[in-house]
């Protein structure tokens, strides 16, 4: 089917009774794809095939499958693409920044293919590649600003469905930014740049980890070490796309955590993750924040069992909360000390992160848990594993590791609960009962016996001070 849209004519294919319209471009970056700032797209090259920036494979292949092998990988992938319902008008957009900790992740893989997600809750799905890695996050000046080109990507791609999804159906002034994992991180500091009033109204954050911009100096310091594993600092600019990515792995080793993401700029400040001030910025009108369980089994899992005991756990607390007592009392019944160290992490780097952005959010907030858990050995409710229970997940994802021997039964019921989580903030928002309140904290939990409120007796503890 051929598509009108501001930007000329585009080609979409009409799949289970949902329009499906993949490599649509929305920006290009000029002459220069690897460190060019995105303009306004070719007024002839309007659509490309699929395609996903340049990456390798992801630390949580293990738990997802290797479904981003299957793109074809370009320097200039500026694309996303659009499901949505033939002849509709006005519903709600969920505008959707996949996760890949900053260094993988394409809006055109397969596990996006949602055409049930589409028509059963009445929406059109929008689903968007940016810059990543070292190509993301570094140039050629060593300008600290060259670090935020990702966050410059998505907006033009937020400005380009603004401009163009009403001719999917789609009302631009009903638009969620939403994002799961790094995609929930950039969908957080897209909700709070004020450049972008009036281009979203609701947020939704699934599984955003508590991680600050990288200080500028130690931003300095990662871009040195993949100069040095390229072996000369003008090879940034010149070197070929697998030496780059070469360059990446190897000089990752010897560095922290995510160490290719933003730097402190006036586009990610340093009190990202002071929240009771951060969120205080945010200029969407609601704002839905989930967590899983047990995000942080996704990262604890393939470690041997000898690196978790009763005395790194209380290490741990003691390092990370204000009242370490209080928490491990929280964790009392929490069984081994593996399973202890998962869900006092998750605490640390989601839980009580989204806990607080709730409470000292200026607009109405709500906070939902997924407890659904997935029968691979170790996993849990693992970070990522709402996936496949919001997008198409018992076809797409079938190959995921983590959606190994899922009951059918069960992943329907537990789709169901949350789909409809999901369409309902999408169609009205927060409602004035599901809205967070500090004088009495509740939160939406979803598993397979549907949606439950439950008292957030974790809202007291506090994250110690760094």
């Amino acid at each position: 089917m051929v598509i009108n849209t501001p930007a000329g004519e585009v080609r979409a294919t009409l799949r289970a009774g949902v329009l499906d319209a993949p490599g649509l471009r929305y920006g290009s970056a000029g002459f220069d794809p690897r460190w060019g700032e995105v303009t306004g797209t070719d007024e002839v090259v309007r659509q490309t095939r699929p395609a996903a920036f340049p990456q390798r494979p992801g630390v949580l292949d293990g738990l997802l499958g290797t479904a981003l092998s299957e793109l074809e990988q370009l320097e200039d992938a500026f694309t996303l693409r659009v499901q949505g319902l033939p002849d509709a008008q006005g519903l709600p957009v969920l505008f959707f920044i996949p996760g890949g900790g900053f260094t993988t992740g394409s809006g055109e893989s397969r596990w996006y293919d949602s055409p049930e997600l589409v028509r059963t809750g009445q929406m059109v799905l929008v689903t968007v590649n940016y810059r990543l890695g070292v190509t993301g996050h570094f140039g050629p000046l060593g300008d600290p600003d060259e670090s935020t080109k990702p966050i410059r990507d998505l907006q033009a791609a937020l400005g380009w469905v603004r401009d163009n999804i009403s001719a999917f159906g789609g009302d631009p002034a009903r638009i969620t930014l939403a994002g799961d994992s790094a995609g929930a991180w950039y969908a957080y500091v897209l909700s709070m740049d004020p450049t972008l009033r009036g281009l979203a109204a609701q947020t939704l954050l699934i599984s955003m980890p508590r991680l600050a911009p990288l200080p500028v100096e130690l931003w300095m310091r990662h871009r040195t070490a993949v100069l040095a594993a390229l072996g000369s600092k003008s090879a940034l600019r010149k070197a070929p796309i697998p030496a780059i990515l070469n360059a990446q792995e190897a000089a990752r080793a010897g560095l922290g955590p995510f160490p290719y993401r933003p730097a402190e700029s006036k586009q990610t400040p340093a009190d990202l993750v002071q929240y009771a001030n951060s969120v205080r910025r945010i200029h969407t009108k609601a704002l839905l924040i989930v967590t899983t369980a047990e995000e942080s089994a996704a990262f604890l899992r393939n470690q041997p069992p000898s690196n978790f005991s009763e005395a790194g756990v209380k290490a741990f607390l003691e390092r990370t909360f204000a009242d370490p007592a209080l928490a491990a009392e929280m964790l009392e019944v929490e069984g081994d000390a593996y399973m202890r160290m998962v869900r006092a992490a998750t605490l640390a780097q989601f839980r009580i992160p989204a806990l607080e952005i709730a409470a000292h959010s200026p607009v109405p907030a709500q906070v939902v848990r997924f407890d659904h858990r997935s029968e691979l050995a170790g996993a849990y409710s693992a970070h990522c594993f709402t996936l496949p229970f919001i997008f198409d997940g018992t076809e797409r994802w079938r190959d995921s590791p983590m959606m190994v021997r899922t009951s059918e039964a069960e992943a329907a019921k537990v789709t169901k609960a949350m789909r409809g989580v999901i369409s309902r903030f999408l169609h009205s928002g927060i409602a004035g009962a599901e809205r967070y309140n500090v004088e009495d904290p509740r939160t939406l939990t979803v598993g397979v016996i549907g949606t439950r409120h439950e008292q957030a007796l974790e809202a007291v503890l506090e994250i110690r001070d760094e």
